[in-house]
């Protein structure tokens, strides 16, 4: 195997490190990723590089990348390449090209640099777009003037990386962002929901929110997009690995047509519907909670249709009236209460097998959320007097 690798090793002319590690080196930043372009055969360099680390075969795409996986994060090898977009937004036509190349085809400057790993050349800085300027006057400049036409979602990449590392956008690549909302409507849900996913994942998302909110990125996803202020503040003490809550955050205060108009935009799974739609349902009903004689098992009836994350939303960023006391009574003990019989108990008892079991069993439920039975016992008896004599079988 290493042998027939090593016969194509001659095919290729250089190796760079590229992208955002160059620019985190830079910085004196940890870089999150390593990203190397090959220029020549990647595959094969792809390939002797994961025997070398003891990895399994890489795995390829339709873009000519090769990514290793490692215990420490992910190795991406890309053939050096240049890009071609058939129309505005579409996913790009590749082809083998120079490092210049690569680099150019890249969405911003200070990710447009690379690092020679080949020993004849070794620790060479390749920067066509002056990266490194960019980088000491801390702007983020779009590589040429269609960049936002040719694929818009590098709009919301620049006011994710602006905000990250306490830069600003260049006047002519805000002037261009600006000018380039209306491209957003071609990107598919797919496209917007992973950069979307990205920014909520981002250790600075509250100023990158409040940066895309301000360029009107979140009105060009959906025009009734928009994110409070105290929405905003919970957010930044919000998880990023439950993205439901974090959608319920950021979607609090939408009405019922904004929010399916963002669902239906984002065209996710159900769980992201449900997290951006149960908000506005709540809404529509949360006022019987204030209720002073409200039932627990009212409470119960009244959220258990209701998606988790739209009450764990209102509960952090709504209004403190008594709704959220019973909200917060729901989440904490109400919806995990239920009672000690079961449908078998009930069966042994002498009750026919029917329909009719699970009817008493939300009854005896609703009960003990009541106060009214405090046992097994008291369970069952209520189950059984709900009941005509003549439907208990008698014990032989």
């Amino acid at each position: 195997m290493c042998r027939e690798i090593s016969t194509r090793i001659d095919d290729i002319q250089g190796v760079y490190v590229v992208g955002g590690a160059v620019r985190d080196l830079i910085l004196d930043r940890k870089p999150d990723d390593v990203d190397i372009s090959v220029v020549g055969n990647a595959a094969a360099f792809s390939e002797l590089l994961a025997v070398r680390l003891g990895a399994n075969a890489p795995t390829t795409s339709q873009f000519l990348t090769y990514r290793i996986e490692l215990a420490s994060g992910p190795i991406d090898i890309v053939t050096a390449r240049s890009e071609s977009y058939a129309t505005p937004a579409a996913l790009p036509d590749v082809a083998p090209s120079s490092i210049v190349d690569d680099l150019k085809r890249r969405d911003f400057t200070v990710n447009a640099m690379g690092i020679s790993l080949l020993a004849t050349n070794w620790g060479n800085l390749v920067d066509p777009a002056n990266g490194f300027g960019d980088i000491m006057r801390k702007r983020i400049r779009v590589l040429h003037d269609a960049s936002f036409v040719d694929d818009p979602t590098r709009m919301y990449r620049a006011v994710r990386y602006a905000a990250r590392l306490g830069f600003s956008l260049e006047p002519h690549t805000h002037e261009l962002l600006a000018q380039s909302l209306g491209n957003v409507e071609r990107v598919s849900g797919a496209r917007l929901r992973h950069e979307f996913e990205l920014i909520l994942a981002e250790p600075t998302r509250v100023e990158v929110l409040r940066m895309a909110e301000e360029f009107g990125l979140l009105g060009a996803i959906s025009p009734g997009l928009r994110i409070g202020t105290k929405a905003l503040e919970i957010l930044g003490r919000t998880s990023p690995e439950n993205i439901e809550d974090m959608l319920a955050v950021v979607t609090f205060g939408l009405n019922a047509g904004e929010a399916d108009q963002v669902a239906v935009r984002f065209d996710g799974p159900a769980a992201w519907n449900e997290s951006i739609t149960g908000g506005p349902r709540l809404a529509s009903l949360v006022s019987v909670l204030d209720q002073e004689k409200l039932q627990r098992s009212e409470v119960a009836d009244i959220l258990s249709p209701i998606p988790l994350p739209a009450i764990r939303a209102y509960i952090a960023v709504g209004p403190p009236l008594p709704r959220r006391n019973r909200m917060i009574a729901y989440m904490d003990k109400i919806r995990f209460e239920k009672p000690e019989i079961t449908g078998d108990d009930l069966i042994a008892a002498g009750i026919p097998e029917s329909p009719v079991i699970g009817k008493l069993i939300e009854l005896v439920k609703r009960a003990k959320l009541d106060g009214q039975v405090h046992s097994r016992e008291e369970e069952l008896k209520l189950a059984k007097s709900r009941l005509p004599g003549f439907l208990i079988a008698p014990k032989q």
